[in-house]
């Protein structure tokens, strides 16, 4: 059986990408958070499975209007997983499969894990034209959903026709009911995920939290290696977070 320490080091075809779709993270001291490392080998295979299902969706919808045929990537969270998708989905393949055009929008919503700001705000407008088209709306993360909905009614205010939602994780099940969803897998809400585009965001953030509750410079270090992280970023951010 597949456990989080193989994994974290698994490549390629050794990676067991049925225990990515519901993993748990790590406990580490000082924290009430449980941690996720997302490796790069991982995410382009979680990311590879998204497609899959994607393209799953555009074969039942093959003889109707209701392929999707524009992308949007909500950053910063759905750049990465947006710019990984494009390679697979930006093409017109056999079997009916229309060529997806990827665009962005900027939203702001989220201070951290579970906390909601005020309300939403556009940052960065729609960079793509999405009249009269199913839109996927690409996160990396649905949380509580609040982003998800705000940027649905945007999109059809903004004259789409539909929107499916597009994301490697959930955390919550309530935005099932919602809109069409396609998704890889589920998260606990009492876990952090950190992406390979938020490795150094999560090592500045958290370590300043564990110093704050008695930890030492060398216990911040045991966690961040339990969590996964490589010592090139330790040796590099660790004395910097910590002393900051």
């Amino acid at each position: 059986m597949s456990n989080y320490t193989t994994q974290l080091y698994a490549i390629n075809d050794a990676i067991d990408i049925d225990f990515w779709k519901y993993p748990e993270g790590v406990s580490v001291d000082y924290d009430d958070l449980k941690f996720l490392f997302i490796p790069d080998a991982v995410e382009a295979a979680i990311v590879a499975n998204l497609a899959r299902s994607v393209y799953a969706y555009q074969k039942q919808h093959h003889a109707s209007d209701d392929q999707i045929t524009k992308a949007v990537m909500i950053t910063m969270g759905g750049l990465l997983p947006g710019v990984l998708l494009h390679d697979h989905l930006a093409w017109q393949l056999n079997g009916g499969m229309p060529a997806i055009e990827f665009g962005t929008l900027g939203v702001k919503y989220y201070a951290g894990p579970g906390q909601p700001l005020d309300e939403p705000r556009v940052v960065k407008d729609l960079t793509v034209e999405v009249d009269g088209r199913v839109v996927g709306i690409v996160e990396d993360l649905v949380d509580l959903g609040g982003t998800a909905k705000f940027v649905s009614q945007y999109l059809l205010q903004r004259g789409a026709r539909e929107v499916v939602l597009i994301a490697p994780y959930l955390k919550s099940t309530g935005i099932l009911n919602e809109m069409t969803v396609i998704i890889f897998g589920f998260v606990p809400k009492d876990t952090w995920i950190i992406t390979p585009r938020e490795r150094v965001e999560t090592l500045i953030k958290r370590v300043p939290h564990w110093q704050a509750q008695g930890a030492s410079q060398d216990a911040c270090e045991a966690n961040l290696r339990a969590i996964g992280y490589p010592n090139y970023l330790i040796d590099l951010y660790l004395p910097m977070a910590y002393s900051s």
